[in-house]
Parts: C-alpha cells; structure tokens; sequence
C-alpha cells in the first residue's frame, strides 16, 4: 500500500480512475453504434469529445506528477497516461472506421468484435481496480494475470477473424481494408490495456 497524502498525488489517482472510467464509456458507445447506427452523429461526437478529454486528462496528470510521487514512479506513471490515450485513439479510430463502411458486417465477425471489445471492457475494470490498489492496498498480481489472458483471448479472437475473412467473399479493396483496419484498431485496445498492466506492476515491484 501507498501512502498519497499530497494533493497532486491524490489528484493523479483521481485523473487516472477518470481516464479508465471514459475508456469504459466509449467502448460502451462504439458497441451501441456497431449494434445501431440509427444515431450515429450522437456516438461518434460522443466518442471524438472523449478522446479530446483524454488529451486533457494527460495534460493534468502529467503536470501533477511534477509534484508527485516517488522518482521511481514518476517514469512509469507517465509513460501509462501516454498509453492509456491510445486506447481512447483506437476507439475513437475504430468508429470512425465502422462509419465508413457502407456494407453489413458479416454476422460472425460482428459477434467476433463486440466479443472482444466486451473482453476489453473487463481488461479496464481489472486496471481501475489496480488503481486502487495503489490507493488502498491489496492484491496486484491476480488482476494483471487477468489482464494477460483476456489480452491473449482477444489475440486468439482476431486470428479467427482473420482466418473466416480468408475464406469470404470481399467485393471491394476497400471493404477488405476497411473489415482489417476496424479489427486491428479494436485489438489493439487490448494491446494498450496490457502495457498499461505491465508499467503498474513495475511499480508495484520496485516500491512495494
């Protein structure tokens, strides 16, 4: 367990709780839009103002962290806010890609991605709880495992994928790239969630 009694360190733990929290909304959002694209400026504004409040977000963590923390947690700290607006950026990608097809997504792969964005939804839940811990004290090691076998899950879902669009009939350059970009980006959620993980445990390590 960490002790944060200054204001910046506590306003960090805050800001981070808060970044997850809007990674969570948009993946909540971008699956209603792949559910239903009948409100689609709505999403899709929803989605690009949560990103740019992610960018915010950054701002402030980072000049928190100057006051902030140990000198052994400051490097990892910042380099987890950077990644973690790769998640919002891949979101916010990954709709902006589904807006552009103007073809029905295949069944299978439709249930294949939303599959992993809902693993990923959980990945976000395990790393807010390891924010926490930071916070309150606990266990560390069972929610990073958790989020390495979900991120080896989403690997092996979007193997699958690729193999069923091996085999489809794709009409168009353009629906083939715009099916392999749109899975890439949702994949690459969970790639992010995972490096996140790592930078906290090696906090925890080397200060715990």
């Amino acid at each position: 367990m960490f002790v944060f009694e200054r204001k910046a360190e506590k306003e960090v733990i805050n800001l981070l709780n808060k970044h997850i929290s809007n990674s969570i909304d948009a993946i909540n959002m971008l699956i209603e839009y792949i559910d239903d694209k009948s409100n689609k400026n709505n999403s899709i504004n929803e989605i690009i103002k949560l990103e740019k409040k992610g960018d915010e977000i950054r701002t402030e963590i980072i000049v928190n962290l100057y006051e902030a923390f140990l000198p052994s947690m400051k490097r990892e700290l910042h380099h987890s806010v950077e990644i973690l607006n790769d998640v919002l950026d891949n979101i916010k990608h990954g709709v902006l890609l589904y807006d552009l097809m103007t073809f029905e997504l295949d069944e299978f792969i439709n249930e294949k991605c939303k599959l992993i964005l809902n693993i990923s939804l959980n990945m976000l839940k395990s790393l807010n709880t390891l924010v926490s811990v930071f916070e309150n004290g606990g266990e560390f090691r069972e929610h990073i495992r958790n989020i390495k076998l979900s991120e080896e899950e989403i690997d092996t879902i979007q193997h699958d994928i690729y193999k069923y669009m091996v085999n489809m009939e794709i009409k168009s350059f353009w629906m083939g790239k715009l099916l392999s970009d749109f899975v890439d980006r949702i994949a690459e959620i969970s790639n992010c969630i995972e490096n996140v993980s790592d930078e906290f445990q090696i906090i925890f390590i080397s200060n715990w």
